[in-house]
């Protein structure tokens, strides 16, 4: 990766907030998918701390430090069927990453790729100037075919710039 890029944009569930709960899809269905997002709506500011515990990826962690350092505009884009649980991933956002990612959200993953484009036109950045981070090969695997530079939330930690890691730019 170089130092060209300009517009970042982070998925949020297994990418920026890493569910404690693998099977978390199916213990929602179990609590009920309304009592769920109607948690998230009366909880925001604790919903992925105690409802639904998340962490944060340290590799996605120095990714945004690394980024913000070269002033890119960092957005985090959520495939949400419904947008009761908008404020609880903001709120996770800003404790754990910086009030600076500002969060968009999309009916369909296949969706994220027209989301990325009108913000590739809005701030007039070239293909090879967009990060695009997520945990779904597949929007993985659309992303790089618009020529975004696409990754894996677990190949982050493989990011190099002329040789070092971000932990070691970030360390300098």
């Amino acid at each position: 990766m170089d130092k060209n890029i300009k517009l970042a944009v982070f998925d949020f569930d297994g990418t920026l907030a890493i569910h404690k709960d693998n099977d978390y899809l199916a213990h929602r269905k179990e609590r009920g998918k309304n009592n769920y997002y109607r948690k998230a709506f009366e909880n925001p500011d604790t919903f992925y701390e105690t409802i639904e515990p998340c962490g944060i990826s340290s590799d996605m962690y120095h990714l945004i430090c690394y980024l913000r350092l070269h002033n890119a505009k960092m957005y985090c884009l959520s495939g949400m069927k419904m947008s009761l649980h908008f404020d609880a991933k903001q709120s996770f956002i800003n404790r754990h990453y910086g009030n600076d990612i500002k969060l968009l959200s999309v009916s369909t993953q296949e969706g994220k790729v027209d989301v990325v484009k009108i913000l590739q036109q809005t701030f007039g950045c070239k293909s090879e100037e967009i990060l695009f981070v997520d945990d779904i090969q597949m929007v993985v695997d659309l992303m790089k075919e618009q020529g975004y530079i696409a990754l894996l939330e677990p190949e982050v930690k493989n990011i190099t710039v002329n040789g070092k890691t971000l932990l070691e730019i970030l360390d300098d």
